[in-house]
């Protein structure tokens, strides 16, 4: 098993997939997660359901989101053997390492023939896996076989295969609590993004009111791509990654010796860090307040304290002259503009125009102000 993630958020909420990959079949599942906290003992119990068992042996990196905290209570529980690869050493997990290569490439080809951007995919890998599952495989026998056939006993449906992220007409009945006329429009553009996971229908996203909808009705629209029809702009580039230690435990949001805020109250108050969350204790910090006193607190309740912008030692502007002011920048004599004026970190001011959004630079405002 192993978590994955994208360059941005998911639509419906999703910041990472945890992934699973059976040693005996091959067969791939992907389950969604909108947090690396509840949210994994939720996606295990469905995952466990999805089996019809428990399983006796899990295989991970070594991440303490997986082995650690909450989800390894979880797993002893249930008397779950956890092994974790050793740190740096990622290739011990090689079967799903090797999996996810083949994920990622399928999902970057239909985010690109889609012209969708990086925020679908969580639904192409998820996709991926489950045409992974259709890939046929020679066992020790010499037969053919698929790992869907070979973990469940059920073979192929080549019926179920559709265009993922293709723009499809898909059936209304009703708008709101209104039946649909008959000279109204019988149905609506959706983006395929799956196979819906509750029912025998295939599930759509529809850009338009950001919902999601299952239905066997639909008809494919082969003549243009979803990403044009709704005015998206396609990410070349789009990384999607495994978590491991570069990318979790072993790159703290808040380093050793590092001042953040504990909102635990309307005036938080503000804390050294001394203690870095450890692999018994994952997203734990242990921080010192000025009095002396030590506490933990979760990477939810800290924030980082604000840098202050270098204030110049002597100015000859007034008061009123300071980031977020109104001004008016008179560019010459018949054109005023208005807008606001800001202070960067190296004592340069800038004017930001109030309909642009370039800003300009001030480079000797004290020599030219007027108030």
């Amino acid at each position: 098993m192993d978590i994955v993630f994208g360059p941005n958020i998911a639509i419906g909420n999703i910041h990472y997939g945890l992934l699973f990959t059976d040693t005996y079949s091959r067969m791939t599942y992907v389950y969604p997660l909108q947090n690396l906290t509840s949210d994994v003992i939720k996606q295990l119990e469905a995952f466990f359901a999805h089996l019809g068992f428990t399983p006796r042996h899990l295989i991970s990196d070594f991440d303490t989101k997986l082995i650690g905290g909450k989800a390894r209570e979880y797993l002893n529980h249930l008397q779950i053997h956890v092994n974790a690869a050793p740190a740096n050493r990622q290739d011990r997990n090689g079967l799903a390492e090797r999996h996810w290569q083949t994920m990622v490439a399928m999902a970057h080809g239909w985010l690109a023939s889609a012209e969708l951007p990086a925020t679908f995919w969580f639904y192409a890998v998820r996709r991926a896996a489950e045409i992974c599952n259709y890939f046929p495989m020679k066992v020790e026998s010499g037969d053919w076989i698929t790992p869907l056939e070979l973990a469940h006993g059920t073979k192929p449906d080549l019926r179920v295969l559709f265009k993922m992220f293709g723009l499809a007409a898909v059936k209304r009945d009703r708008i709101g609590d209104s039946s649909i006329g008959k000279f109204s429009a019988q149905s609506v553009p959706m983006i395929a993004v799956g196979r819906c996971p509750n029912s025998p229908g295939l599930l759509f996203y529809n850009p338009t009111n950001s919902t999601f909808v299952s239905s066997e009705d639909y008809k494919f629209q082969p003549n243009t791509t979803s990403g044009t029809h709704f005015g998206y702009k396609y990410q070349s580039g789009t990384f999607l990654y495994r978590l491991d230690e570069t990318t979790s435990i072993f790159s703290p949001k808040f380093p050793i010796d590092s001042l953040v805020n504990v909102n635990t109250h309307s005036l938080p108050p503000v804390a050294k860090i001394i203690g870095l969350p450890s692999y018994n204790s994952p997203n734990i910090y242990t921080v010192t307040f000025k009095d002396g006193s030590i506490s933990e607190y979760t990477e939810e309740v800290l924030s980082a304290v604000p840098t202050t912008s270098p204030i110049p030692t002597s100015t000859l502007l007034p008061k009123w002259i300071k980031g977020g002011a109104n001004a008016t920048l008179f560019l010459s004599m018949a054109k005023p503009r208005h807008g606001t004026l800001n202070l960067s970190q190296d004592n340069l001011w800038y004017f930001y125009p109030s309909k642009s959004k370039h800003s300009i630079v001030l480079p000797d405002l004290n020599a030219n102000v007027h108030t």
